[in-house]
């Protein structure tokens, strides 16, 4: 029972922290939030909710700090020469157009999706677009992900655990 109560706010944590830069996957912290609840018998629906913050709530501190940082996080030595300044025209003029379609599918692109919410925000794409596109994308993931990880987990796991000590005797 203190596992099930513990996972709802860990699981929220880790997707906050997933928009601190921290490198954790996403989607695996939601499918193991999804698991830890069909083996404690927990509340699905929270685990739901859990998630789904914890997805806009990361999500948020990327777009914001690519906001706070505007062009000039695009400038910055790690991203220089990923963003050119065609390449900068280019996304600002993308997001004016596509940004409402854009930060929906970068939801479901796992190593996009923090680049393109930065973006966002370094471009000026309004902040009630970004959070309505984000929270409709986390509306679909985060539940989705939260059931597959409930109703499944323990399969993939067991499959991967012997998998892995498949890999092992081989080696």
């Amino acid at each position: 029972t203190w596992v099930a109560h513990f996972s709802y706010p860990a699981v929220f944590l880790f997707l906050v922290a997933c928009g601190l830069g921290f490198p954790f996957s996403e989607d695996t912290i939601v499918l193991i939030g999804g698991t830890v609840v069909a083996e404690t018998h927990g509340s699905l629906a929270l685990m739901m909710i859990s998630a789904y913050l914890g997805k806009l709530t990361g999500d948020g501190l990327i777009f914001r700090f690519g906001r706070k940082l505007g062009p000039h996080a695009l400038t910055r030595p790690r991203f220089k020469k990923l963003f050119t300044p065609d390449r900068v025209k280019w996304i600002e003029g993308h997001f004016q157009k596509y940004g409402i379609l854009t930060v929906f599918l970068a939801r479901f692109l796992p190593g996009l999706r923090a680049p393109t919410y930065l973006a966002a925000g370094a471009s000026g794409f309004p902040p009630r677009k970004f959070f309505l596109a984000d929270a409709i994308a986390a509306g679909v993931s985060a539940p989705l992900l939260t059931w597959l990880g409930y109703r499944y987990g323990l399969i993939v796991f067991e499959t991967l655990r012997h998998a892995l000590h498949a890999v092992v005797a081989g080696v």
